[in-house]
């Protein structure tokens, strides 16, 4: 016999068991289309169906009842209690996977309870929930601001104006101030002694001086005026800050608020984390430890964010002070200028006296000096305002300007970056691809490590229980050329089976294998089933029945698939066992096929797997050898 009339042998083998040769082509057909149809759908889509307890209420409460039921993943079941107990109980007794309960005072924390021996879908579940939160806490917090920084726009428009009547009374005073010393040197111009020599000058002095008075009488009328509404503006802005300062307060409250809720979620992550995370490398413990970490970031940049506002609140205080400062300096202003209204009312009475009895010169002198007395006092008291008053201006314009500028920085920058200074947006790389294009590699891998690991031990058995081995050895065929052929014939249908696999795929879920790939593709099932071929014919030698032989494939197999890293990622396996995982055939295998059709590497990228899979085969295949041999020999 030659190799290839073994190889036909085989082969013909197969062709006379038809429902063999039904399940080498059946089976890869059974187990891409129900594999497809489990995973077939898009990889955005996410859980679904996820029971969700919702206890408690408030407004708020109903902003995230409606949030969650729009969202698809989850099914609300409502439960009408104030006890955090009912909800935590129903996550205990599996009535629903997660459970949320919302206090009546908003001040408080929300309460979620998760089943957590629900291990792959309770990250997922938490993950979606506190984005849920971070949402609306976000949309809240943006609304706040927004009407706050509109609040704050209008103050910084109204300080303009109060800066400008601040000015005006200052003027005014000045220039009453001036009137006041033009009186006075009117008054020293009078020479008591020539009063008698010149009454008629007198009268005239006299009309003059009325005049004079009379018209400052009507000056401080008008900065009477002039200081209530200067004084009516400042109680404005006094109730304005006190307004804008409470309105800060419960800004700041919120955010002390929110700083402690924080806190609160940070302290239970950390406790979830000590009392669950016995191996820090799983991806629930990466989760965590990273949620934990975020949330101290996301603290931290709120306290720093929210200085400003407190920077803020301190200088309304400040403008509060001051704005009651101004108001009872305008008040005691105002009554002095009413007392020099008085004085002038008198000091014109006392003139229009004089001027009626000019008889009585004496009298008139006497009245004369007095007036120029009192007006003497009257200027140091108009001169002792006008120095407070451009004090107080001074001080106060400062105030506002100080005050302007911290506004028109505060405003300047957008509330969106104030509610939300950190943005994460998420992209994926591979776009328009489903779920079941990343499962094709391991789809491959598991069904040619099966057929290729049961063909090969299980026909190895059959020639040697049925004499046949023996009978083709003794012809001109041998041992080496026995072992070429078998691997032959179980590779060609190995390759049969891949090329049904990528058919099925392609006819039924659209997966398609680019052209320039197709040679890579091939080149690693070859490489693969060579592998297994050879590690299931060393299997064969050492079981004496096909049962034996099937065992033993899959006492290697079923480990195989669990190491494998399809069913369970090596990120959150003990190093020992991803060590021997990344180092068994099927890995290697896995790898070198997603190499091909998720990265679509060139020939440099699989040499590192390729050579590994062959050494395994060549391994296989010499202990079958060597035990073939030895058993033929015996």
């Amino acid at each position: 016999m030659t190799i290839g009339s073994v190889i036909r042998k085989d082969l013909k083998v197969y062709v006379r068991h038809r429902k063999t040769l039904l399940l080498i082509f059946i089976a890869p057909i059974l187990i891409m289309i129900l594999i497809g149809s489990v995973f077939s759908g898009a990889s955005g889509e996410g859980l679904k169906d996820v029971r969700l307890g919702v206890g408690g209420g408030s407004g708020q409460g109903e902003r995230i009842t409606r949030e969650l039921t729009n969202n698809s993943m989850f099914i609300i079941v409502k439960e009408n209690t104030t006890d955090p107990a009912v909800i935590e109980e129903g996550v205990r007794k599996g009535k629903y996977n997660a459970g949320i309960f919302i206090p009546e005072d908003e001040t408080q924390s929300l309460r979620l309870y998760i089943d957590n021996s629900r291990i792959q879908i309770a990250p997922v579940i938490s993950m979606a929930l506190f984005s849920t939160t971070e949402k609306l806490s976000y949309e809240l917090t943006f609304g706040f601001i927004s009407t706050l920084w509109k609040n704050l726009a209008q103050m910084e428009s109204e300080l303009k104006p109060l800066k400008e009547g601040v000015l005006q009374i200052n003027r005014s005073i000045e220039g009453l101030n001036r009137d006041t010393r033009h009186v006075l040197v009117s008054l020293d111009d009078i020479n008591i002694s020539e009063l008698n020599r010149s009454v008629a000058g007198m009268n005239n002095t006299l009309y003059l001086m009325r005049s004079d008075l009379i018209r400052t009488a009507d000056d401080i009328n008008t900065t009477r005026k002039e200081l209530k509404e200067l004084d009516n503006n400042v109680s404005s802005i006094y109730n304005d800050s006190v307004e804008l300062r409470d309105d800060l307060k419960f800004v700041i409250d919120n955010i002390d608020s929110t700083d402690a809720a924080l806190l609160g979620i940070q302290t239970d992550l950390q406790d979830t984390y000590n009392v669950t995370c016995t191996d820090p490398s799983t991806p629930q413990c990466v989760s965590i430890a990273g949620t934990i970490r975020q949330i101290q970031d996301t603290r931290a940049l709120m306290l720093e964010r929210t200085g400003r506002i407190r920077a803020l609140y301190n200088n309304l205080a400040n403008i509060t002070q001051k704005s009651a400062e101004l108001h009872e300096k305008l008040n005691r202003t105002d009554i002095r200028l009413q007392v020099m209204q008085q004085s002038i009312g008198n000091y014109t009475l006392e003139i229009s006296n004089i001027q009626g009895d000019i008889m009585s010169i004496e009298n008139a002198i006497t009245s004369l000096q007095n007036v120029k007395t009192r007006s003497a006092n009257v200027s140091i008291q108009v001169n002792d305002l006008a120095s407070d008053m451009a004090n107080s201006t001074a001080g106060l314009v400062s105030d506002i300007d100080r005050t302007g500028d911290v506004l028109g920085e505060v405003i300047a920058r957008s509330p969106a970056v104030i509610a939300s200074p950190v943005k994460l947006e998420q992209d994926t790389v591979f776009k328009g691809r489903s779920y079941l294009d990343f499962l094709m590699p391991g789809i491959i891998s598991i069904v040619l490590m099966f057929v290729s690991f049961l063909l090969a031990s299980i026909t190895i058995v059959q020639e040697r229980s049925k004499k046949t081995l023996v009978r083709t050895l003794l012809t001109p065929l041998s041992l080496e050329g026995f072992i070429i052929a078998k691997i032959s014939a179980l590779v060609l249908i190995a390759l049969l089976q891949g090329i049904i696999l990528i058919i099925v795929a392609f006819a039924f879920y659209g997966i398609v294998v680019p052209v320039d790939q197709l040679g890579l593709l091939f080149l690693v099932i070859l490489a693969y089933s060579v592998s297994f071929i050879g590690i299931g014919m060393a299997l064969a030698t050492f079981a004496e029945s096909e049962n034996t032989a099937m065992l033993l494939s899959l006492v290697l197999s079923i480990p195989m698939l669990f190491l494998c890293g399809i069913f369970f990622p090596f990120e959150s396996m003990p190093a020992l066992m991803v060590w021997l995982g990344g180092v068994l055939p099927i890995t290697m295998g896995i790898r070198a096929l997603e190499s091909v059709l998720i990265y679509q590497e060139g020939f440099r990228a699989i040499t590192g797997y390729l050579l590994p899979l062959l050494l395994y085969g060549v391994a296989g295949l010499g202990t079958a050898y060597l035990l073939l041999r030895r058993e033929v020999t015996d």
